[in-house]
């Protein structure tokens, strides 16, 4: 871990409570705005950080903490004037708490991503270590009233050629439920788009790995999310959806353009599997994503990608159509249809 203990401490004690309500994180998070439920996230945040002092194992500490909140949250359920909404949400909320334990529940979720992400990519996976990380503020620079998703995810480049580390990083003063609802899409994205990559530097503003390899990443997150977790799997695909958009409306700045670009290029070429090809939906996202995991692999400069993806505009080059139904008929491989937009 990158953090200090005593950050560490009060960072976990706060994820190991949202992981024991997962079921209920976006309930937690559409509430929390007012009232009652305000009140008692803040309740959680005040021991958090009271118990970031305290120098004992991970188990104790998340479990004073919980008893701490099961106390504050009995006192809110005793006022006479709770709203019945807040009242239902507040009591599960009380008995789910109470399963909160000491286990750190960012690596579980990594292992079960990376795992997934080493089956898809096979020999081309580097194994890869997760790192948390403190940032001192929001990483957009938003309030959360506007951007709730506190947390960001790199993968310092270049890796090294026989593992990765992937880093969390979290602005941790401000970390809620809906941040921690984001975290599997953070990880996906850099499982998919980075750990794996064989190109010759890393772009905030490519593309390829920022927008098309990161339209494959929602997919697989989407397939994927009820194998990692079934109780965390609503939220966790309802928040990659609301963090999409936060992350794509930033035109105005490079990696926003490159997402928006590299989206739009995936939906095209989705588009034409659909009509040219004649796949239904789903066959044809999964294309898609087969295809930006397969030119992922490739060893070619990150230029030549972009400019693949470039040329992903409606009407698709007929040179183009030519490859890529060569490709989805496995008459040619994704390195030939990348030549064959490079060279056009």
């Amino acid at each position: 871990m990158g953090l200090e203990p005593y950050m560490w401490r009060s960072l976990l004690a706060r994820a190991a409570v949202f992981h024991a309500t997962r079921t209920k994180l976006s309930v937690l998070y559409d509430m929390s705005q007012g009232g009652a439920v305000q009140g008692v996230l803040r309740d959680l945040d005040m021991w958090a950080q009271e118990c970031s002092a305290r120098e004992v194992d991970d188990e104790t500490l998340v479990a004073w903490v919980v008893q701490q909140w099961d106390a504050a949250l009995a006192r809110t359920l005793g006022l006479h004037q709770l709203d019945p909404g807040a009242r239902d949400l507040l009591t599960e909320l009380q008995v789910l708490a109470r399963c909160a334990r000491g286990a750190d529940p960012f690596r579980e979720i990594f292992a079960g991503i990376s795992s997934l992400a080493s089956a898809l990519y096979g020999s081309a996976w580097r194994p890869a270590t997760l790192w948390v990380v403190h940032i001192r503020s929001h990483p957009r620079g938003e309030t959360t009233a506007l951007d709730p998703y506190v947390v960001t995810a790199t993968t310092p480049w270049p890796p090294d050629e026989a593992k990765a580390t992937v880093e969390l990083q979290i602005f941790c003063d401000e970390f809620g439920p809906a941040a921690y609802a984001a975290v599997p899409i953070l990880l996906t994205h850099e499982c998919v788009c980075h750990v794996p990559a064989r190109q010759d530097r890393a772009k905030n503003d490519s593309a390829f790995a920022e927008g098309f390899l990161d339209w494959a990443a929602y997919f697989f997150l989407d397939q994927w999310a009820g194998k990692l977790d079934t109780a965390l799997a609503p939220a966790a695909r309802r928040h990659a959806r609301e963090l999409r958009y936060v992350l794509t409306r930033r035109t105005n700045t490079p990696e926003g353009r490159a997402r928006m670009v590299g989206h739009e290029a995936a939906e095209t070429l989705l588009a034409w599997f659909e009509n040219d090809c004649c796949l239904c939906p789903y066959e044809s996202q999964l294309r898609v994503a087969q295809l930006a995991v397969q030119l992922n692999q490739v060893e070619r400069p990150l230029w030549d990608k972009d400019y693949f993806v470039s040329r992903l505009a409606s009407p698709i080059p007929p040179d183009l159509q030519a490859a890529l139904k060569d490709w989805e008929a496995g008459r040619t491989a994704a390195g030939a249809l990348l030549c064959a937009g490079v060279t056009a």
